[in-house]
Parts: C-alpha cells; structure tokens; sequence
C-alpha cells in the first residue's frame, strides 16, 4: 500500500483502508475504487490523502497502532469529555500496543479539521505510550501516561473555537485565552479522587519547558516528572504533523528535527530520542523525491535505514541509499514544505508571542479557597503562581527568579504577611510591588503597610472589577513592564 495526496488521487484507485469521519463512521470503505464522487466527498470533509492498493506497492505492509474500533471510541471519550470512558480506553489502549510489541509509526493519521482536537488527544495517548514503552514503564505508569494524554486538551473544549481554529495568526489576548486550556483542563479532573497525582500534574503541567520557559508555572526539568516530559514531547510533535486551517502539517522529518533543534531548553533529550526510536524520519509508503531527479516510494525504512531508506523507484527498482555509492543522493518527502513556508510560520509564531508580556503575578495565602478565588479573578489576564506560605513563596523568588507584582496576606501562619514582605523587599531590593490583602482595615494594619511602603492593600470581601485595577494601576505604573 502507499499514501497518496488526493489532489493526485484517480478514479479506481483502491482503498487500502476504511476512511472514518469525526464520529467513528466509515465514509468510504477498504477495498473501495475511488470515484469522482468519492474524492470530491473526502476533499470537502478536509482529508488531504488516502492510502491506496495497487500492484506497484503490494509488498509494502503498514499497520496502525490501535484498531480503527479502538480509535473512535477515543474519539467519543475525548468529544464527550468522560473521564470514566477515558480511563477505559486508555487500559485499552495500553493492552493493545503491548501485545503488537513493537510498533512504528508508518501510519499517517487521516482526519479533518473539526475533529482535530478530539484525534490530536488520541494520537498524543498513542505516541506517549511509545515513548513510554521506550522507557519500559510498568503497565500502571503506561495506563496514567495514556489518560494523561487523553485528557490533556479537555480545557480546549471550553474555549471558542472560532479562537482555536482561527486561520490567522491569534491576537495577544486570544493567545492568553489559549494559553489557560492546561489548568482549565486540570480544573476539570483535580477532583477525581480516582486520578492519580502524576495524571494531574501532567495534565497541568503539559506545556512547560525543561528551561522553565513554559506555562503556567514555569518550573524547570528537574521539577517535572517523567510523564509530563513524555506527554509535552509527544504533544508537539503530533501537533507540527497535523494539517490546521492556519498551517500546512511538517513531515516527520521536520518534526524530529524541530524536536530536536529544542532539545535541552524547550524538550528533554531522551524523551526526543526515545521518540525517535519509533517515529521513522520518512514513513513507509510515502512519496519521496531524489536529489537525481528520480522519483518513488518509501519501501524500507528499519533501523539503518530510518535515515538512509530504501525506496521503490516508479521504474521497479529498488535502491538502498544506505549503500556507500548512493550516499551523495538527497531526498525529500514529497509534502515537505518548502523552507521559506515554515520560516514563515514560525516568524507568525514568535511575532504573537512577542506582541504580549504576560506578567506574572504571584500570589501567596495559606487558604487555598482564597487562592482559588484569586486565580479565577487574574488568569486570563496575568500568569498566576500560587503559594500557600511566606516560606515557600521566599524560596521561589530565591530559585526562579522574580513575578512582576506579589498579592500577599497579612495574616498567615508560622510567617505572617508583614514578616514575609520585609524578607521579600530585602530579597528584591524592593523592585517587586507588593499588594497586601486583608480581611482588617483598622489604623495599625494601615500604619505597618505604609511603614514598609508597600504599594497598597486591598480589604476582603474584595470585587473582582477592583483587584483587576488595582494591578493594572501598578503594573502600568512600572517601566519595566513591555
């Protein structure tokens, strides 16, 4: 079999697989000769390409990771965001790539733009495993890595999805909006008695960096735990490959070399390289084009040959160009994108991060109903770091470094507010403006806050509309916010 673009697909090319629609429903079945009709009808539904039977690649066997069955029902857990069916599929899933052992992913995952959320989350738990597998976790760990990953994007759910599958580049405050699905979706699960810890942190934790450039903490590698590392690489890398209304899909190839080009700052290493154990650089039944102007398919691609493939030319040959007399030969997949387009996308993806400082505002209360209140008022607006002690939060600004505004309450165990603040503008030299929140508003409380020249405090019950200005009157009022 072989993978063929549609725009070059011809009537009575056979079906080598059940084409599927976003509901699990086959739109056009294995076997089937492609009619005008039936191209026409999968253009609309957004496929770009099908796999095809013929003579010329009938030695060429590519097998999916899960049965089309299993998929679907991923499909409608992920849609129908059920935890419990979730749980249920991810043991499924996890049963069925251990008893196939060994799997590559040849396999071009066919799908349209409206189910892109729901497929991504299935690909992700499927290409996690792999990972996993790579890592020889026991079984239950390979059960919390593939819930994780169906669960993952749950908060995306909850969001426009004129924002999410906008064709253009996304506004400084869309952006932020995305930017809140990974606690939406931990807010989703966090009281799951059922889920364990490494499932939720994970999810929570999905889109940080190893180099604490990520969100919505910011913590570094060595504060993540295995999963979450394995769950962000394979989040990446299946969303470089997917076709989006604002974006052509890269190849494997490009992918890998993205992942790799951010090994050590944005990707842990060996969660990449354990990755590419199992992602083939060019996919078995794929059309490639020669540097010598030939033209053909992917035939081999094992091992050596992940790097150096054997390729079926359309004259019948096959040429291994791991063989030392074709190694000045190039190759390219057919559907790479041209270098000048993914520059272009990733010039359209650094000027929307550029455009927005987020600022950080940390928080510190020991009540964690009142950071919970906190969080809803800012997080759309602000990168919100919770901490439930003085302690904890001093230590904080020690490893990591500085928020741009601190909310702290006056009356906390161990520590109270006014002796953490006097530690804290010591600590930044009072270069971070400190709000106090307090449920007192008698003399004494407002002669220590101005004793310490703090820049003000806000008295509970406390309006949202009012804590919001309050930090934009002092952020605005700072030079160093851009």
């Amino acid at each position: 079999m072989r993978y063929i673009s549609l725009k070059n697909a011809k009537t009575g090319m056979r079906l080598a697989y059940d084409v599927y629609d976003s509901y699990g429903r086959i739109l056009v079945g294995a076997n089937t000769p492609l009619s005008e009709n039936y191209i026409e009808r999968l253009l609309d539904f957004g496929f770009d390409g099908v796999y095809i039977s013929d003579d010329f690649s009938e030695d060429i066997e590519i097998e999916a990771a899960i049965s089309p069955q299993l998929r679907a029902e991923g499909l409608q857990s992920v849609r129908n965001r059920d935890v419990d069916m979730c749980m249920d599929v991810a043991k499924k899933i996890v049963e069925e790539i251990l008893d196939k052992g060994n799997i590559s992913l040849d396999l071009t995952d066919l799908r349209t733009y409206d189910d892109y959320t729901y497929a991504h989350s299935v690909n992700v738990a499927v290409i996690s495993c792999i990972i996993g597998m790579g890592y020889q976790l026991p079984e239950e760990d390979l059960r919390n890595l593939v819930i994780a990953a169906l669960l993952h994007d749950f908060g995306k759910l909850l969001i426009s999805p004129d924002i999410l599958n906008k064709p253009g580049r996304l506004t400084p405050e869309e952006y932020a909006i995305i930017k809140t699905h990974s606690r939406l979706s931990y807010e989703l699960i966090c009281e799951r008695w059922d889920l364990s810890a490494q499932v939720k942190n994970a999810v929570l934790l999905h889109h940080e960096n190893v180099d604490g450039t990520g969100y919505p903490n910011g913590i570094t590698g060595d504060e993540q735990t295995l999963l979450t590392k394995i769950l962000h690489v394979a989040d990446v890398y299946d969303a470089l490959v997917s076709k989006r209304p604002y974006k052509d899909p890269y190849s494997p190839k490009e992918a890998i070399e993205y992942l790799m080009g951010g090994c050590g700052f944005l990707f842990d290493k060996e969660a990449v390289e354990m990755l590419m154990c199992h992602v083939p650089l060019y996919p078995k039944g794929t059309e490639v084009s020669l540097s010598n102007g030939q033209k053909g398919i992917i035939f081999d691609n094992s091992e050596v040959h992940n790097l150096r493939p054997v390729v079926k030319l359309y004259s019948g040959e096959l040429l291994d160009l791991s063989r030392k007399e074709y190694l000045s030969i190039g190759l390219e997949c057919i559907t790479d994108q041209k270098q000048e387009v993914m520059e272009g996308y990733e010039e359209e993806r650094k000027e929307m991060i550029k455009d927005f400082y987020h600022a950080k505002v940390m928080v510190v209360d020991d009540m964690k109903s009142n950071l919970q209140v906190l969080n809803e008022i800012l997080k759309y607006s602000y990168e919100v770091i919770l901490m439930k002690s003085g302690s904890q939060a001093l230590t904080y600004l020690e490893k990591k470094g500085f928020p741009d505004l601190i909310l702290l309450d006056i009356d906390m165990p161990e520590m109270d507010g006014i002796e953490t603040a006097e530690r804290m503008l010591e600590l930044t030299k009072g270069k971070v403006p400190i709000i106090f929140v307090t449920a007192l508003c008698d003399r004494e409380t407002v002669l220590r806050c101005r004793q310490l020249k703090v820049s003000g405090y806000i008295v509970r019950p406390y309006k949202p509309v009012y804590v919001r200005s309050e930090i934009k009157r002092i952020l605005e009022g700072r030079s160093d916010i851009g």
